[in-house]
């Protein structure tokens, strides 16, 4: 029963440290985010303070998300500081309670949350953000190749020496790769003493239900041709030669930020499908999928200083090196993912090693300080 109490205890100064960074977190980048908007979007186009307010609160759930590791971290270490200034780690220990068991609320803590993140606020963010970029576009007026293919469609232009390209579609699948509802327009340049000019004329216009990019060449499905004086020519399947390359026009169209956790398998099959590289979306995944292990490994580091302070004292040094240790994982932690999405490296290795590395190197130091 004490056991239970004290573990409970523990778990309410960890969740009372993680909200109250959560907080300052989030005013903070409340407040840098909304004057980032008047500067960027205030200047092309007048806004109030509630829609620039409107326009951050959109981004917040995706860099919060991004903020999560640090989070943990500064949380863990509020937390034990706390206990061990006011003597009450010293105190569980004299009354037999090991490092481990009131290091166990904020390890459960910590894995919850990595759930959560990835669960919940990835997907959520992710939608928020597409909003948040139709949003902020509708008001400054530009817009993106994602926006567009949203609200008017998409427009794409290619051609050679010989003859241009029109296409039209109101629909995309599969980011860009797969169009819908295909209208084509070809025009061919026209040549005066075996010399081109820089005028074309029509040629024929194509419509399709489906258009695949492939690697040289659209792939057209239910195919309906016009030629000028001609009669209407129908056809299960057409190709036309293209110079557009499959993995920028998908790079135009998706992120992988911008795909939520749920989406993630169901867009990696579609890209597969198409012929397409999603080596960048399968690390990805991966990666979210290692998240509760890295926030485990963050709380630990920032609960590991915080224990070397309570026997040894020296704060500032302890929490800086904590810190320290804890940046140094994040961006080993970026680097294999970098390296995991340029295939380089497996992917699994790339999600799950750095994390895994830091958490059995903090559970071996903190057996080293109990056990001796």
């Amino acid at each position: 029963m004490l056991l239970r109490r004290l573990q409970w205890y523990v778990a309410k100064q960890c969740l009372s440290s993680l909200l109250l960074t959560v907080c300052i977190i989030m005013g903070a980048i409340l407040l840098v985010d909304v004057v980032e908007q008047f500067r960027t979007v205030g200047n092309a186009a007048g806004i109030t303070f509630f829609m620039a307010v409107q326009l951050s609160l959109m981004k917040m759930p995706m860099l919060l998300e991004h903020t999560m590791p640090f989070i943990v971290l500064i949380g863990a270490m509020l937390a034990y500081s706390r206990l061990s200034r006011l003597t009450e780690l010293p105190a569980m220990r004299a009354a037999g309670l090991s490092a481990w068991r009131f290091l166990a609320p904020l390890a459960l803590i910590a894995l919850c949350l990595g759930f959560f993140s990835t669960l919940v606020l990835n997907p959520v963010g992710a939608d928020l953000n597409s909003n948040f970029e139709t949003t902020r576009e509708r008001i400054v007026g530009s817009s993106s190749a994602r926006s567009q293919a949203q609200t008017n469609g998409v427009w794409l232009r290619q051609g050679s020496d010989t003859d241009q390209f029109v296409i039209h579609a109101t629909g995309t699948e599969q980011s860009g790769v797969v169009l819908t509802n295909v209208k084509i327009f070809e025009y061919e340049r026209i040549y005066t003493r075996s010399q081109g000019t820089d005028e074309f004329d029509f040629k024929r216009r194509i419509e399709a239900e489906r258009a695949t990019l492939k690697d040289g060449f659209w792939e057209l499905i239910d195919v309906v041709e016009n030629m000028p004086g001609q009669q209407t020519v129908r056809k299960d399947a057409l190709s036309i030669p293209t110079d557009l390359d499959p993995a920028k026009l998908l790079d135009k169209f998706a992120s992988p930020q911008t795909i939520g956790f749920w989406s993630l398998p169901g867009f990696i099959q579609d890209t597969e499908r198409a012929g397409l590289d999603a080596s960048r979306y399968q690390m990805h995944y991966q990666a979210l999928i290692a998240k509760p292990i890295l926030f485990v490994a963050m709380a630990l580091i920032g609960a590991l200083v915080c224990l070397r302070l309570a026997r040894l004292g020296g704060t500032g040094a302890l929490l800086a090196w904590g810190a320290f240790a804890a940046i140094m994982l994040y961006f080993v932690n970026e680097l294999t993912h970098g390296l995991g999405a340029a295939g380089a490296t497996p992917r699994t290795v790339a999600a799950f090693a750095p994390p895994l590395f830091a958490l059995f190197t903090a559970l071996t130091a903190i057996a080293y300080l109990e056990d001796g």
